[in-house]
């Protein structure tokens, strides 16, 4: 269920807080630290000359602890010591110090002195209710704040804050008991309403936790937000009844509360009323107050993979008014990408993308989400030009460079991609795997450049880098068995990948043609026949490679009908048809 992020938590807040007041600390009483560094030195014995060291080497303390110079500072706040053992300000300068590196153990016995030697001075003990807690002594940080309490009186958090760090240190009775005097002293208020509700839910009292809510719906009965205190508390205790009729109150106080929408919705959508609960959803979308972050906290609930409780149509209905709800904000836009994404409308995924980008052209994530789609939909030459764009703004990310590469292999720009190689390889921080996909298609260019040896050489550093680039070593073991070279290590790679990819027809396709180069045609005709069978598609150049074979084991009249099966799949290569037309195998080969 969607909490109402208006309720008031001091257990939750407390450490907050302290930190909050910590920050203040530290700039307030370094600054008045300085102007008093004369009274602060409180040994009656300093002689003048010690008097002036002391104040200098302060003032210089505080400079290094300024600069970050926090060991340099720690050494000079030492010396102050030595001079004057009794100065409050130079164990809280050091105290502050320790805090900042994490040391909060140092930093308590610090700030225990500095307050018994300075009791009167509120920052040192605000900096020490920060450390009690770090160091998880909420009773001691309590009786801080009960010191504080006295120091500024009119201080109306401190007693607050001092309940919450009761109840933490375990002494709930005795936070109740603070709590009912706060009451009497300032009547029924939101905090401690809240505080004492928490208090008696802990002890396990809940009609007295009821009870709390319910006074302070009697002294406030239109704010809306207490009765979706009481609606939650009945809805903790599976009351579901009783929390609809608290929510519906809110409604009538408020009917454009959209939390309270998304509530009721998932009120409806537990007892399987999808009708009613897409109903409130949908009021809950259109509110424009209502954050991006809650709705879609809801909508992704909705919509989780193997439980979606709405309809397609419903979903993209819902998809539209987050869009038009939020129309500067290019996050629900991005679900709608999602949506389509899921159910392969790549098209329109990436018509709605370059919308998302128009408004935020700074998230990489989305660049790259372009550039794959561009890539399942097989377009180059929007794979080329977008990765373009994307360098502009992210330069630095080696995939652009990666998918820029396989665009222009696609477009046959084989010079091109070693520039674009060399332009991002030297982003990638010793990760010998974006190292192999940048070496891959280097060693591709090389190859389709006719540059053979420089690529083999390229593709031997892949194999060293990524042993495991399945479709690098499978491309490596074709291209040497096409060259006829190396054919042992041809093989020896080849069989390496169908091991780990048995049901791949283009790696049994290469293995099989590695034993045609080297005349093993029955071993050559079990692989080609297996990657036939494993193939999706009916490829033609497998079944060409299969007539080939055949034709060596004088299967003729057989190789003659896969050829021209080959054909009629859309074999373009010349060679095949003149295989056809003189009846002959005819060696391809690479120049």
């Amino acid at each position: 269920m969607i909490k109402n992020k208006s309720l008031f938590s001091f257990l939750v807040i407390i450490l907050e807080l302290s930190v909050v007041f910590s920050c203040k600390v530290t700039k307030t009483v370094s600054s008045l630290s300085v102007n008093r560094v004369s009274v602060d030195s409180t040994d009656i014995h300093l002689s003048e000359e010690g008097r002036k060291e002391f104040e200098y080497l302060f003032i210089e303390g505080l400079k290094q602890r300024t600069l970050g110079n926090f060991d340099e500072a720690i050494k000079i706040f030492s010396r102050c010591l030595e001079i004057d053992s009794h100065s409050s300000a130079t164990l809280y300068e050091m105290a502050n110090i320790h805090v900042s590196k994490g040391d909060y153990q140092s930093s308590m016995f610090l700030l225990e002195k500095a307050t018994t030697l300075n009791p009167g001075n509120r920052y040192y003990h605000l900096l020490l209710v920060k450390v009690y807690q770090q160091n998880k002594l909420y009773e001691k940080a309590a009786l801080e704040y009960e010191i504080l309490e006295k120091i500024s009186p009119d201080n109306p958090d401190y007693p607050f804050y001092r309940a919450a760090l009761m109840v933490l240190s375990g002494k709930k009775v005795e936070a109740l008991a603070l709590y009912n005097q706060l009451e009497q002293k300032m009547g029924i208020t939101e905090p401690i309403a809240v505080g004492k509700q928490q208090i008696y839910i802990q002890l396990g009292n809940k009609a007295a936790a009821y009870s709390e809510i319910e006074k302070l719906i009697q002294a406030n009965p239109t704010v809306a937000k207490y009765y979706g205190l009481l609606a939650d508390m009945y809805l903790a205790d599976k009351d579901r009844d009783k929390a609809l009729e608290n929510y519906e109150k809110i409604l009538k106080i408020d009917p454009d509360d959209g939390f309270v929408h998304l509530s009721i919705a998932d009120y409806y959508l537990e007892s399987n009323d999808s009708v009613k609960a897409f109903e409130h959803i949908k009021l809950a979308f259109k509110n424009t107050v209502l954050d991006f972050e809650t709705k879609a906290q809801m909508y992704l609930l909705m919509v989780k993979p193997g439980s979606s409780k709405i309809s397609d149509e419903h979903q993209v209905e819902l998809l539209h008014i987050l869009i038009d709800a939020h129309i500067d904000d290019e996050r629900p836009r991005a679900l709608m990408v999602d949506y389509l994404q899921a159910r392969k409308q790549m098209g329109e995924a990436r018509k709605q993308l370059k919308l998302v980008l128009d408004m935020k052209k700074d998230n990489y994530q989305y660049w790259e989400r372009l550039l794959l789609i561009n890539n399942d939909l097989l377009d180059w030459n929007s794979m080329y030009l977008d990765s373009k764009k994307a360098l502009e703004y992210f330069p630095e990310q080696p995939l652009i460079y990666i998918l820029r590469s396989v665009g222009l292999l696609q477009q046959k720009k084989y010079s091109e991609i070693l520039a674009v190689i060399d332009s991002g390889v030297v982003h990638v921080k010793n990760d010998p795997k974006i190292l192999s996909q940048f070496y891959t298609y280097r060693a591709e260019a090389f190859y389709n450049l006719k540059r053979f040896n420089e690529a083999f050489d390229v593709f031997d550093k892949v194999v060293e880098l990524d042993p495991e680039n399945f479709m690098a070593l499978n491309n490596y073991a074709y291209y040497l068995s096409l060259r006829g070279a190396r054919l042992g290590l041809a093989e020896k790679l080849s069989a390496k990948v169908i091991q780990a990819n048995p049901d791949n027809a283009t790696y049994l396709d290469t293995y099989a043609w590695i034993f045609f180069v080297k005349k093993d045609y029955q071993l050559a005709k079990f692989y080609m026949e297996t990657a036939l069978s494993k193939s999706t598609e009916d490829s033609a150049v497998l079944i060409e490679h299969y007539g080939d074979i055949l034709f060596y084991l004088n299967d003729k009249e057989n190789a003659f009908i896969q050829w021209r099966k080959s054909v009629e799949k859309g074999n373009p290569s010349k060679i095949l048809q003149q295989k056809i037309a003189e009846k002959r195998y005819i060696e391809t080969k690479e120049n």
